[in-house]
């Protein structure tokens, strides 16, 4: 095997690859990206078995072949060299990449128990922009479980219904909801996402463009966009039927700037206690949102917040850090805050957009 192309293509291919090798693998193969050269193209694969991409790029056969190389030898040298362009050529078990100022000579893996990433049927899919899918994902995935305990909420839901894509993560503290518009399919039943892989995901919709087609079954989702095609298991479960818990309506409401807000956050965190418990006061005699945080091993500190308020005052504890993870997704000048008052979830939404909305379960100590 041999070929030759661009510096930019390949490091950019071999980056997005090693992301998906298995870091710990039993077996070699896992740890390494497949390169299989032909005609005018490159094709990589890697995969640590939940979860697989394939992406191609354009070269300069000069020799056909297939090779299967450590992906951290492979992108540590990538990232490292000069020059537009690098030439790639096995010889015997060995792969000899030669940049402008630099040569490598990599050891290889046997490639016959590389594994087959499997391709999912089109004949059920969904298109959406991509911008549109990654911020979907990103606006919830942080929500997502770490525990084992529960692998349905260790996902990231997603649905479509009424032309709309929805996608929506709990770890049973809190909850983001995130809505997007679909470009084709109307109707998606339930999809348990593993969070990890849709977190991969967002990394390469981060690089890309135009419209993202996401194909499916009961097992498997894929997504192909330009010369990039992902492939995930999908968690077998049910998601919790999390909009029965959603209040309708809400004795309190009030809007604060979401730069006020975060500024506050941050600051408390510094004397937050290990539970990072922070307080939360709504005064609306004061127009004013009172956040304390105290660690009798460091001190107390009390932040005020101006706010417009309708209803009644109200105080709760929250996780500080659960609040301020909320306003990632929050693009908006002003965040809107609704409470029923003591032990009841707060609803946190941006002011000027209806796609999103987080919910807090009050800390009750």
């Amino acid at each position: 095997m041999k070929f030759e192309c661009i510096v930019e293509q390949l490091l950019g291919a071999v980056a997005t690859s090693v992301r998906f090798v298995e870091r710990r693998a039993n077996l070699p193969v896992l740890g390494s990206i497949l390169l299989s050269a032909d005609g005018g193209r490159v094709i990589l694969r890697a995969t640590n078995l939940e979860c697989g991409v394939e992406i191609t790029i354009a070269a300069k056969v000069l020799g056909e072949g297939v090779v299967a190389v450590p992906g951290a030898i492979l992108y540590g040298f990538l990232s490292n060299i000069k020059g537009k362009t690098v030439s790639v050529e096995l010889k015997g078990e060995v792969l000899k990449v030669e940049a402008e100022r630099a040569t490598a000579s990599m050891k290889t893996v046997p490639h016959e128990d590389f594994p087959i990433l499997p391709r999912v049927s089109a004949e059920r899919s969904f298109s959406a922009k991509s911008s549109d899918l990654m911020r979907a994902i990103r606006s919830v995935g942080y929500c997502a479980s770490t525990s084992a305990i529960k692998p349905e909420l260790q996902s990231v839901l997603l649905f479509g219904e009424a032309g709309k894509l929805t996608a929506a993560a709990t770890d049973s503290f809190r909850l983001a909801e995130k809505t997007v518009p679909l470009r084709v399919g109307g109707s998606v039943p339930q999809l348990l996402f593993p969070a990890r892989n849709a977190a991969e995901l967002v990394r390469i919709l981060e690089g890309v463009s135009g419209d993202v087609e996401v194909y499916y079954n009961d097992n498997q989702l894929s997504t192909h966009i330009g010369e990039v095609y992902c492939t995930s298991r999908l968690i077998d479960g049910a998601f919790p039927n999390y909009r029965q818990i959603i209040p309708k309506s809400f004795s309190t409401e009030a809007v604060i700037l979401r730069e006020d807000f975060a500024a506050a956050l941050k600051s408390l965190s510094i004397f937050a206690d290990k539970f990072s418990q922070v307080s939360l006061q709504i005064e609306p005699a004061k127009k004013a949102i009172l956040l304390t945080s105290r660690n009798p091993d460091v001190g107390e500190q009390v932040s005020t917040v101006r706010a417009t308020i309708q209803g009644d005052a109200a105080a709760m504890n929250f996780n500080g850090r659960y609040l301020a993870d909320s306003l990632q997704a929050i693009s908006g000048e002003s965040v809107r805050i609704h409470s029923n008052g003591p032990g009841k979830p707060l609803l946190i939404k941006d002011a000027a957009d209806e796609s999103f909305f987080y919910l807090a379960m009050p800390m009750n100590r």
